[in-house]
């Protein structure tokens, strides 16, 4: 009995304890919520309040040991919105795991430390605040009071630096993606004593060399991958690196120098090399890397001075499962596979300079899953007799080699069922594309076969690859229709097929089964009909080209809808109607061309309606080449941008509207926007059509617009003063219409202007000798019957001399601002003082 009164009190007295520290957590969970989160738009926290019943343990976030303590607090992905305090949470007694990942919590971070003996030690052991929007300096020593801290992530924000030194027991640091810059933190991580095993410094903007290990270092994986750093390697850095050095990644930085001889000492536990993209050189790979024998991952790719033959000690590695040099200068055959085939999973070779085909050898490789070869010179029927051994294959890319004959479809089909993407462009294979693919290839996503010489039509059945993706047989020799089968496909992103010899009328199927389509190039064809109503309805179209069909009626209705379209290409048809006052409302669209069509009507003003609104970033990366033609009226139009994914340049430039219009330019490149936002169309072609009325001034409001070509119309009224404002333009075009007036003389200011043509007009006056306008030829003035000076002969003989115009001679010392061919590469390089869309050479 005695022993019954002695328990009752202690229960009760642990029962008070318990509720005690339940309501010191609930306060101090309270307290963060109010110091932290000003807003909560999907009410995660509407549960935190005072005057709720029992333990927090019940409260969202919250999990509670056995005995009732709060020991994690998980409230990431909440879209919590506030200036991060974290004075109240430090102090809960047995906290040991903190998330707040995915929010929008900010600040510099900076906590109070208390002074009072008796608050309770940190408790925190791992600690998320990734992706969130923390910005500036970390406060020295950060978090040093959780002695016990084990793991602290805070990718994904703004940081620039600070918060060293770290605790003691720290022994994972993820500060990636921010914009550290911090030397010091750089050099504490790696050349103090501490106890650091995890360091990942990825995607930040740290600068100069790399430094080298502490002797006392523990670094078992650094990854500084995606910075701004240069110079040489450090020499021992992978030979003096800690014993438990497993895993470093240099790549995409500026480091450079010959590492043909580079010492990896005896790198027994290495086991991830990424030294790709930087500027390493040197002839082959560094012998003592064969010492390396545990590596899983070893990538060099994007160094291009890399040269030599493969090196063949490659072919002892038993635990490599990712091999990769592509982007370099590799020469010769490729090596037998020896025992890379007993773990090899992904092997890229591509965009070297690699003869001969792949050896028997790798037909073994039973876990192969990608293999890419592209962009080599490889020949032979290694596809049928090599590859298709392979039944893991699930990524093939062999583009832009020399392979011949008979495409191999049947038999990849049949031996590799498990295929997602095939990638055979650019090669010379012929035949037809089998009907049944698609029952043998059940996972295909991917089917690429554009610049071959297939022949035949597309089979309906090619609407059973229900992944199917994307589909680009463009520049090949098909012929047919496009069966109803294939716009149906519920997952299809892109539809190329331009430059073959399809007919009959584009079916009114689009986008009828979802809205995924985002890419419908299928100009270079013999279409007939009208454009089909249905492509309204795929609202994420970003590239349209109809062009050089024979496409007759107008344009459907609807096109404002298309927000996301960049492009749109219906030029080189039978058009006819208004041109369409809604494509101003398309906010992305930065190209339209409309030219060699039959429409009438006005230029509406409502096409500047984006002038402003426009966004960048939506073509961006693509591959693409521009066409500028210098043969005037036997060109039509400004130039064309060509879908270029998968085509030699050489092949191009057999296409029919090339050969007709030498001499041209052909640039190629990748997209690139020079603008973020406030941005505007860059490319309005209107030429070679009915057009009537005048010019609208409100074009004037497209601040970004490279090329306007609004010749070969039946324009009237004078050039409009708002031109002069189009502080970008490199082509003005206006020639073969009745326009009356003189030349505004703002266009002379117009410093990246490179060609100019006004002729044919009903223009008159002086044309101005301010900037560059005298330094055009008189071709582009000629045939207006009250125009003088400058180029033209001088006005005080026009009316002797009529409209004889001969070249005037242009002042000594004065020479063009922009030559004639700046045209081509102001518009495809995005010189012109950054405006509009540029392609970048590579």
């Amino acid at each position: 009995m005695a022993c019954f009164d002695l328990a009752v009190p202690v229960l009760l007295l642990q029962l008070v304890r318990t509720v005690a520290g339940a309501d010191n957590e609930a306060a101090a969970l309270l307290a963060f919520k109010r110091a932290s989160v000003t807003a909560d738009p999907r009410g995660a926290l509407a549960g935190w309040r005072n005057d709720t019943a029992g333990s927090p343990c019940a409260w969202a976030g919250v999990s509670c040991s056995d005995d009732g303590h709060l020991r994690e607090l998980n409230l990431s992905g909440m879209s919590l919105v506030g200036r991060l305090h974290l004075d109240a949470l430090l102090s809960l007694p047995m906290l040991h795991s903190l998330d707040l990942r995915g929010n929008a919590f900010h600040g510099n971070l900076s906590h109070r430390h208390s002074s009072r003996r008796t608050a309770p030690p940190c408790t925190l052991m791992d600690v998320d605040l990734s992706s969130n929007a923390l910005k500036g300096t970390l406060p020295w020593a950060f978090l040093a009071s959780c002695r016990n801290l084990v793991s602290l992530n805070l990718s994904r924000n703004t940081l620039t630096g600070g918060g060293f030194p770290f605790p003691s027991s720290l022994r994972a640091l993820d500060v990636s993606r921010n914009k550290l810059s911090d030397a010091g933190l750089l050099n504490y991580s790696l050349t103090a004593c501490h106890g650091i095993q995890y360091l990942n410094f990825s995607a930040n903007q740290f600068t100069g060399g790399l430094p080298e290990f502490a002797r006392c270092s523990q670094v078992s994986v650094l990854d500084l991958s995606g910075n701004l750093m240069s110079g040489v390697l450090p020499a021992g850095i992978v030979s003096m690196a800690p014993a438990n050095f497993t895993h470093l990644s240099i790549a995409g930085n500026n480091f450079s120098g010959d590492i043909s001889r580079y010492d990896f000492g005896g790198c027994k536990n290495l086991t991830v090399l990424d030294w790709s993209y930087n500027k390493l050189s040197g002839m082959g790979l560094p012998s003592s890397l064969a010492n390396c024998r545990r590596l899983e991952t070893l990538d060099m790719s994007g160094n291009r001075l890399l040269s030599g033959p493969i090196p063949r000690f490659l072919r002892a590695f038993k635990q490599l499962k990712k091999l990769a040099l592509a982007g370099n200068s590799f020469t010769g055959e490729i090596p037998d596979a020896g025992h890379l085939c007993g773990t090899l999973t992904e092997l890229d070779l591509s965009s070297n300079q690699l003869i001969g085909g792949l050896p028997a050898s790798f037909s073994r490789c039973r876990l192969l899953e990608v293999l890419d070869l592209s962009s080599n010179q490889l020949s032979g029927d290694f596809v049928v007799t090599v590859i298709s051994k392979i039944s893991s294959l699930r990524v093939l890319r062999l583009p832009f080699n020399n392979i011949t004959g008979a495409n191999p479809l049947p038999t990849l089909a049949f031996e590799c069922p498990l295929l997602e993407v095939i990638d055979l462009g650019s090669n010379a294979l012929d035949g037809e594309i089998m009907p049944d693919l698609c029952s043998s290839l059940p996972s295909l996503q991917r089917l690429l076969l554009p610049n071959n010489h297939l022949v035949g039509t597309v089979s309906p059945s090619l609407g059973s690859c229900s992944n199917l993706e994307s589909l680009d047989l463009s520049f090949n020799l098909l012929i047919g229709q496009i069966p109803t089968e294939v716009l149906l496909l519920p997952r299809l992103v892109d539809l190329v097929m331009w430059a073959n010899d399809f007919s009959g009328e584009i079916p009114d199927k689009l986008c009828s089964s979802s809205a995924t389509l985002e890419t419908l190039v299928i100009s270079y064809n013999n279409f007939t009909g009208s454009i089909p109503p249905s492509i309204t309805r795929c609202v994420n179209l970003i590239w349209v080209s109809l062009a050089s069909n024979r496409l007759t009626g107008s344009v459907p209705s609807g096109f404002g809808n298309l927000q996301k379209l960049a492009i749109l290409q219906l030029h080189k048809n039978a058009l006819s109607g208004k041109v369409p006052a809604e494509l101003g409302s398309c906010n992305s669209l930065v190209w339209l061309d409309l030219n060699s069509n039959s429409f009438s009507g006005t230029i509406p003003p409502q096409l500047a309606a984006q002038a402003g609104l426009t966004t960048g970033g939506v073509v961006s990366g693509r591959r693409i080449a521009f066409l500028r033609g210098e043969a005037g009226n036997i060109c039509p139009g400004a130039g064309v941008l060509f879908e270029f994914f998968g085509i030699r340049p050489e092949r191009l430039a057999q296409l029919p509207a090339v050969r007709s219009c030498a001499p041209t330019e052909i640039y190629t490149g990748t997209v690139f926007y020079t603008f973020n936002y406030n941005g505007s169309m860059i490319f309005l072609d209107l030429s070679y059509n009915r057009l009537t009325g005048t010019i609208p001034s409100s074009l004037g409001n497209m601040a970004y617009l490279d090329v306007l070509n609004l010749g070969h119309n039946n324009l009237t009224g004078e050039i409009p003063e708002a031109l002069t404002g189009l502080e970008g333009l490199a082509l003005l075009d206006l020639s073969h219409n009745q326009l009356s007036g003189t030349i505004p003389p703002g266009l002379g200011g117009l410093h990246f202007l490179a060609a100019l043509d006004v002729s044919n007009n009903n223009l008159n006056g002086e044309i101005p000798t301010s900037g560059q306008l005298i330094t055009f030829p008189a071709s582009d003035f000629e045939n207006n019957s009250g125009l003088c000076g400058i180029p033209l002969p001088p006005c005080s003989q026009i009316n002797n001399r009529g409209n004889g115009h001969e070249p005037q001679h242009v002042p000594d010392g004065h020479v063009p601002l922009v030559s004639p061919s700046g045209l081509g590469v102001g518009l495809a390089f995005g010189v012109p003082a950054g405006f509009g869309l540029g392609i970048l050479l590579l």
